[in-house]
Parts: structure tokens; sequence; C-alpha cells
């Protein structure tokens, strides 16, 4: 299985890990296992898990696969009126 290069963008609450995170997961891999392999890059980040990735035009399920190389956006949960 060959492997696919992540970029996250970061938003809001995650602007303090920089502007983006570069990481490799294998092609196939989940949305879900990539917010993983994210919250462990990231010191065990517990936003991650309540968070949605985003590519340009479509917020990625947990259960989509993620099969080729890939810019996409972190999304933390907002709160406020």
């Amino acid at each position: 299985m060959s492997e696919i290069t992540i970029q996250v963008k970061f938003f809001g609450a995650f602007r303090k890990f920089g502007d983006s995170l570069n990481f490799s997961v294998p092609s196939g891999s989940t949305v879900a296992a990539a917010k993983t392999v994210i919250q462990k890059m990231l010191d065990g980040e517990k936003l991650v898990l309540d968070s949605v990735l985003s590519s340009h035009c479509t917020i990625l399920q947990d259960n989509d696969i993620l099969e080729n190389d890939a810019e996409l956006s972190i999304l933390p949960p907002v709160c406020g009126g």
C-alpha cells in the first residue's frame, strides 16, 4: 500500500501550532485515522477529535477515505452567539 502526503492548514484554536502540518498516511486511510495522526503530532491535543477536516469545497466525514495527496484544513468547533 502506498503512502499519501497530507497538508493540514490550521485555523482558530489550532493557530498556536503554526500555520500547517505535513504528514503521510497509507493510501486508503480514513479521515478518522488522519485525525488520530494529527492528534499524536500535536502532543495529544484533544480538540482534534472534536474538529472536522475539510477540502477546498467539502466537509469530510470521519469514515471518508483518503486515496490521494491532499491539502486539507482542520476546523475546530465554534461556540458563540
